[in-house]
């Protein structure tokens, strides 16, 4: 959850495997801030699609740790970086937060889930993705640290991905959501 900066500043990275990219993080002396868990997102939008239309993302994320309410609006559009404010809030109890929201007009517009595990070096947090739809680091924190940071990993700002995961989903030809197969 972000607490530290309200402005949440990200690229993702596909990789074919996550565990090289465990073992250079271990390597780098990244700190383990979250172990691997599984993620599953609640995207709500209007029945018009209100908020897609504006860039605007509210999300109801299920952890194993707790549960986490999430809006996001963009804030620089033109950057090779995303860029959005980020509010959050803590959620005692998923089921009624989903309740409530879908009580005052909000449908779920999107399920995606994944399996997450983050690490924090020199004020970059660095997110290892499982998804349906591949596997992707994420790299989050200032422009200069993010470029750094990608650099120690092996990559360069050709490698970043500003899209979301619905947008990759899309691009990936699948259609519904983005879930594992049970």
């Amino acid at each position: 959850m972000n607490t530290e900066n309200p402005v949440e500043i990200e690229v993702k990275i596909r990789v074919e495997r996550l565990e090289p990219w465990l073992e250079k993080l271990r390597c780098l002396a990244a700190e383990a801030e979250s172990p691997r868990v599984l993620e599953r997102n609640l995207v709500f939008d209007t029945a018009q699609q209100r908020l897609k239309k504006q860039s605007v993302l509210l999300r109801l994320r299920r952890l194993e740790t707790g549960n986490v309410l999430t809006m996001k609006i963009p804030v620089q559009k033109n950057s090779r970086y995303k860029m959005r404010e980020e509010i959050e809030v803590e959620v005692s109890d998923f089921a009624n937060m989903e309740k409530i929201l879908l009580g005052i007009g909000f449908r779920i517009y999107f399920v995606y889930e994944k399996y997450r595990e983050v690490f924090k070096r020199k004020g970059i947090r660095v997110m290892l993705d499982e998804t349906p739809i591949g596997n992707f680091l994420e790299i989050e924190g200032e422009p200069a640290g993010i470029d750094a940071m990608a650099a120690e990993l092996g990559f360069s700002a050709k490698d970043y991905i500003r899209d979301s995961y619905y947008q990759l989903f899309l691009l990936s030809g699948r259609s519904g959501n983005m879930e594992f197969k049970a």
